[in-house]
């Protein structure tokens, strides 16, 4: 891990103001890629609530928010954001089968619309950058513009993350088993 956790006593008074903040609104602590970002404090505070808006704030169903946020870190190789967000797939009722292609890169067979149209948006946007008229409009047309841009705003915000995941080299659990091959961030 390249930004290993600061000791309590170590760290500087924003630093320590920003941790019990963080600490105070998740019931995991700080955890994940606010370990390393509290190097950065005060990107850290503002990244974790834009997490936490992301998370709980849009109208986006859950199985379908979820799905999004899997594309995204299996597109950046983020074991621990896949690793992560496999639980939360299985509470929002996400199919194995699904999160078994995610985790093997194929487009999961066997969804819904709904979610076929959620998986091919958050696809195009990590393949290209972009989302095309087609995409969109399908997306738009179901749900609304507004959910059309909060699926942009999850999919740029949890990329986010897996960058600093993955540039931060942060484990996946102990004794937790890799979500996919082909990259060397594993268990430690």
């Amino acid at each position: 891990m390249r930004y290993p956790p600061i000791p309590q006593a170590d760290m500087t008074e924003e630093q320590r103001r920003v941790f019990d903040a963080i600490a105070g609104r998740s019931a995991r602590g700080v955890s994940g890629p606010f370990v390393s970002l509290m190097h950065v404090p005060k990107i850290n505070d503002h990244l974790e609530r834009l997490i936490l808006e992301m998370r709980f704030g849009t109208i986006i169903p859950e199985d379908l928010r979820v799905l999004a946020i899997m594309t995204v870190a299996r597109n950046w190789k983020c074991q621990v954001e896949f690793y992560v967000h496999k639980r939360l797939a299985r509470e929002a009722g996400l199919p194995d089968e699904v999160v078994e292609a995610l985790a093997k890169g194929e487009r999961p067979g066997g969804m819904s619309p709904d979610r076929e149209m959620i998986y091919d948006f958050a696809q195009e946007l990590c393949d290209t950058g972009r989302v095309g008229d087609g995409n969109f409009g399908r997306v738009a047309e179901r749900f609304g513009k507004q959910l059309a841009l909060e699926l942009t705003t999850v999919c740029a915000s949890f990329a986010m993350l897996a960058m600093v995941l993955n540039v931060a080299e942060t484990p996946l659990p102990p004794g937790a088993i890799p979500p996919f091959e082909g990259d060397r961030r594993t268990a430690s």
